[in-house]
């Protein structure tokens, strides 16, 4: 299949020579510099502003980030959002398919994250992956820099980062419910328009619904950061407390 070709093509792709590198070379030297202090796009904002994306006809003013994140792969999938800033719709779309090969085949995933793969027949085979998949340049590019610098486990992570501000510039809110039994159409609409309410005006919900029957029964709600627990089990456990609690 296509991703057992995939696999394949990571391990025995032959050598290629690196294209296109050296604009992402200067961004994440300056993002990911061990000496950088101040907050990564502070760092890489000059040297962004002074060049256009890759295969861009026109220049654009790149922006940071709405949310921060100072982790090393907070600060790839910065450097990735102010370079491609101009085409976030793509780049995000591209960067879920990878992701989605990655969680659909262990093969896939172990090619990508293994360090003892020759570099350069890495980066041969995702030029032939995504050269297939029509992945944005930016995107092939960034990937080829994650070889070079050996940081290819961090792949994943940085996708997930990516897409945290790729929801905060759309005004998207990640609504993960989750409760003892399945919950109906109706139930599920009426969880939804409650949420609603407590989100910030103008945000948009993207609902996922998910079972636990260790709550027992009630649901637990994870709306960006916060947490809303109306579970029948935490509920007991906070009843217990009280009856274990000494009498003053």
């Amino acid at each position: 299949g296509y991703f057992g070709t995939s696999c394949c093509c990571l391990i025995l792709l032959a050598s290629a020579p690196f294209k296109h590198l050296d604009m992402f070379r200067q961004v994440t030297k300056r993002v990911l510099g061990a000496t950088v202090s101040r907050p990564a796009w502070h760092a890489a904002q000059p040297a962004f502003r002074a060049m256009p994306a890759v295969g861009a006809t026109r220049s654009f003013a790149a922006r940071k980030p709405k949310v921060e994140d100072g982790t090393l792969e907070g600060r790839y999938a910065t450097a990735l959002f102010m370079a491609s800033s101009d085409r976030l719709e793509k780049v995000h779309t591209d960067l879920v398919g990878i992701r989605t090969m990655m969680q659909e085949s262990k093969e896939f995933k172990l090619a990508v994250e293994t360090p003892g793969i020759d570099p350069e027949s890495k980066i041969a085979a995702f030029e032939a992956i995504c050269t297939k998949a029509g992945t944005d340049a930016a995107v092939v590019n960034f990937i080829k820099v994650m070889v070079e610098n050996k940081r290819t486990h961090l792949l994943s992570r940085t996708i997930d980062l990516f897409e945290n501000f790729y929801r905060a510039e759309k005004g998207l809110v990640l609504c993960k419910v989750t409760s003892a039994a399945p919950l109906s159409s109706a139930q599920q609409s009426k969880v939804k328009d409650a949420m609603q309410k407590r989100a910030e005006k103008g945000a948009t919900l993207i609902m996922e619904y998910n079972t636990n029957p260790a709550l027992l029964g009630g649901l637990v709600v994870k709306m960006g950061e916060a947490v809303l627990d109306f579970s029948t089990s935490t509920r007991l456990e906070r009843l217990q407390t009280q009856l274990l609690a000494p009498v003053a």
